[in-house]
């Protein structure tokens, strides 16, 4: 999803950067290294992590694959080493066939294909000039293949390779000096030109407020708006300094981590970035305030102003809020209001755009919200308007188009643009004979998920002439026009809950306000560092979601349950302090008490045994077992909220401190995400283990005619009984009529 700009508009917000910086590199230099050696790491980079989710195929001749990857502002990349996995096919002659690798489209190696090797994997690794590189780079693969040495196809089947997308790139890097300017925000801490997890520690007092907590969540949740894809790692550290690191720190005048204590207090809500004192490459982020209500103040202005900052430090005078979001209208998901141009759920129109002879198909993603109801629908409208270079055979040319991997339709290709009438070009300004087509198109509603992704595929048939002739394009150049639109507008917003697939793919339901205004986060009344780390991490997850930070979620401990009732609770806290844990007892699927744990079983699998919209009651429980074990178990646990009817609870939570990490890592794994389902969700590893258990509760409206088919559909003995009554009330007054008109003509007569 496109990074889409806050909505948000600041008044009376003025920071100013002209305020003499704090004297802390003064204060603190006495604990760094004279003359530190450069910081030298190395970091890998799957292809995967650039963006390729599948392998890259190559088809025919002269066809082209390409992955991208950046260059961090703060490191100077020393060393590049490509470790490249693929496969080629055996038919191609080895003394003409080769495949070219290009680095910024300057070929730096050649793949040989010795045909005995064709078709078995192949492992190579291969060292590249780092001098190549720029802030943005492309690594190609142009395949040159051949097949005989007479008259040849180009587009003949036996011309194919495939590069693995577990193919990677190892970076050594080095660390290089940074200027303390908050001019460059969000860098050092986030560059979007890392393509790999923003991993971001958070260091508090030894024991943080909850006011500071919740500060730092609304970060946490900004980060991850702007990792979005990439996801985020977060770590909390109590009193401590994190490792060498850029990282981000919370203190006020009465309560700061001990390796702050000789700063100087400050007298308003400040912003300030400084080197860390024992690695000055890398920064420290200082959100600094007289009291808790400062860090609030200057952690709304550093998420929401962030464009008017410069120099190593601002003060924060004062800001205003604008009115709270509507629902369902989060940046990152489709429009409620209208249809949404494709062109806005991409983050640039070259992404629409394809060329070549078998090009590779053009991937749009987009969020939908983890309620929609579809029940019922024929399709969801999608609008397309495509353009593509005219074809000198138009049978089997035609542009195939599917939804996450499941395939729609096949729309064909013409020379004449629409049916068989000559058509004008619809973008002149490109001058490149485009010719223009536009279809409706219904997709089906069952496979739009939370997180979906539309594939368009052009293929290119060409015309044999003769023997040794062909007539095949230079160039072909397709597009899906931005304009393009799919609407989600119409459907209602209706749901089974618990469902915690909902949860873990959208963070539903507490994101149908992006800002979390609807949300309460709830920690124990001593919270642990991974308790903290596990609730930045999840208040990320939120944020990448949304593409908004949560301005207006609650944050309170177990004993403020009284302030938050109407509101939907998310709860996080591992087992041992978790109170809320044995106060729900008899509420919760399963139970962990430390190494104590009762564990429901369900009739079936979450996954495959969901109970439907408007049904009865849901999951039963088969049996449960007691017992005692050891080992670490991350669970998530999905609720109607005690406190009010109609609101949901999920709980975060883990056998023990250190397997926190174990439930919001898991949150973090797409692969573990897909699994996970119902009301319960226990991890164990790399194992997922979810269930459907206990009672079912509805959120959302209907119309009433839609729910009266929707709970008929529910009870198919009674809709055949009422179809049956309705029968025989018809009957019966077409025989009252049948009566009525006898007696009349008798009565006539």
């Amino acid at each position: 999803m496109p990074r889409k700009p806050l909505s948000i508009f600041l008044t009376g917000l003025l920071l100013a950067a002209q305020t003499p910086p704090l004297k802390a590199e003064e204060k603190i230099s006495a604990s760094e290294p004279a003359a530190s050696a450069a910081l030298v790491s190395t970091r890998t980079l799957s292809f995967k992590q650039m963006g390729a989710g599948y392998p890259l195929k190559m088809r025919g001749d002269n066809s082209l694959a390409s992955v991208g990857f950046g260059s961090r502002g703060d490191e100077v990349i020393t060393g590049l080493a490509l470790r490249l996995r693929y496969t080629f096919s055996p038919a191609m002659l080895a003394d003409l066939s080769h495949v070219q690798v290009l680095l910024n489209d300057e070929v730096v190696s050649v793949l040989a294909l010795p045909k005995e090797q064709g078709g078995k994997p192949q492992q190579l690794t291969l060292p590249l000039d780092p001098r190549l590189l720029a802030n943005f780079n492309q690594l190609k693969f142009r395949l040159i293949g051949h097949y005989t040495n007479r008259c040849e196809d180009e587009t003949h089947s036996s011309l194919w390779a495939e590069i693995s997308n577990t193919s990677e790139l190892q970076l050594t890097v080095q660390a290089l000096p940074f200027a303390n300017d908050l001019g460059y925000f969000p860098e050092p801490f986030f560059d979007r030109r890392d393509f790999s997890p923003l991993k971001l520690p958070f260091a508090f007092a030894a024991r943080p407020s909850t006011a500071a907590l919740q500060a730092a969540g609304e970060l946490a949740s900004w980060f991850g708006a702007q990792a979005g894809w990439r996801g985020v790692r977060y770590t909390a550290a109590f009193n401590s300094l994190p490792a060498a690191q850029h990282a981000v720190v919370y203190a006020t005048n009465a309560q700061r981590p001990d390796f702050l204590a000789k700063l100087p207090p400050v007298s308003a809500p400040t912003i300030s970035i400084m080197p860390h004192p024992e690695r000055p490459e890398r920064k420290l982020l200082l959100i600094l305030g007289r009291d808790d209500k400062d860090l609030q103040l200057a952690t709304d202005a550093l998420v929401l102003g962030q464009a008017g900052m410069s120099g190593a430090q601002v003060t924060v005078r004062g800001m205003k809020l604008d009115a709270p979001r509507q629902p369902y209208d989060a940046p990152n998901w489709v429009r409620p209001d209208r249809p949404t141009k494709l062109g806005e759920l991409v983050d640039n129109p070259r992404d629409l755009q394809a060329t070549g002879q078998q090009p590779a198909p053009i991937r749009v993603s987009f969020r939908v919200p983890g309620d929609l109801f579809t029940w019922g629908s024929r399709g969801i409208p999608l609008d397309l308007k495509f353009r593509y270079t005219g074809q000198q055979q138009s049978a089997g040319s035609r542009l195939n188009i599917g939804i996450n991997e499941l395939f729609v339709q096949s729309l064909n290709l013409n020379a004449s643009g629409l049916g068989s009438t000559q058509t004008s070009l619809r973008l002149p300004v490109l001058d490149n004979g485009l010719l223009s087509n536009i279809d409706r198109i219904l997709l089906p509603p069952f496979r739009v998920g939370s997180r979906n992704e539309m594939q368009f595929q052009y293929v290119f048939a060409a015309e044999k002439q003769g023997e040794c002739a062909n007539n095949l394009a230079d160039g072909n150049r397709a597009a899906i026009d931005p304009d393009s639109t799919i609407d989600f507008s119409a459907y209602p917003h209706y749901a089974a809950l618990p469902n915690l697939g909902l949860f873990a793919t959208s963070g539903y339901p507490f994101t149908r306000m992006a800002d979390l205004s609807d949300t309460a986060v709830v920690l124990p009344r001593q919270p642990a560092q991974q308790d903290v780390g596990a609730f930045l991490n999840v208040m990320g997850n939120m944020g990448q979601s949304t593409g908004y930070p949560a301005l207006r979620y609650r944050l309170v401990d177990e004993g403020g349950l009284d302030s938050i009732k109407n509101k939907d609770l998310l709860v996080v806290g591992n087992a041992r302090n978790l109170g809320l844990l044995k106060v729900w007892r008899d509420k919760l699927p399963t139970t962990l008490e430390g190494s104590e744990r009762k564990v429901a079983e369900g009739k079936g699998n979450a996954l495959s045994q969901e109970p439907a919209l408007g049904l009865s009651g849901g999951g039963r429980v088969s049996g449960q077992a007691d017992f005692s074990a050891k080992g670490r178990l991350g669970a998530i646990l999905g609720l109607e909220s005690p406190l009010a009817r109609g609101r949901s609870v999920v709980i975060v939570t883990g056998s023990e401190p250190d397997a926190m990490s174990a439930a919001t890592g898991a949150l973090s794994d797409d692969g573990k995400v897909a699994q996970m389902a119902g009301s319960a969700v226990l991890i164990r590893g790399d194992n997922i283990d979810s269930q459907q258990l206990g009672p079912v509760y509805y959120v959302g409206s209907l119309p009433l005619w839609t729910w009266v088919w929707l709970f008929l559909s529910a009870h198919p003995l009674l809709l055949a009984a009422l179809s049956a009554l309705a029968v025989l009330i018809f009957s019966f007054a077409i025989l009252r009529l049948f009566k009525a008109l006898a007696a009349r003509r008798i009565k006539e007569s």
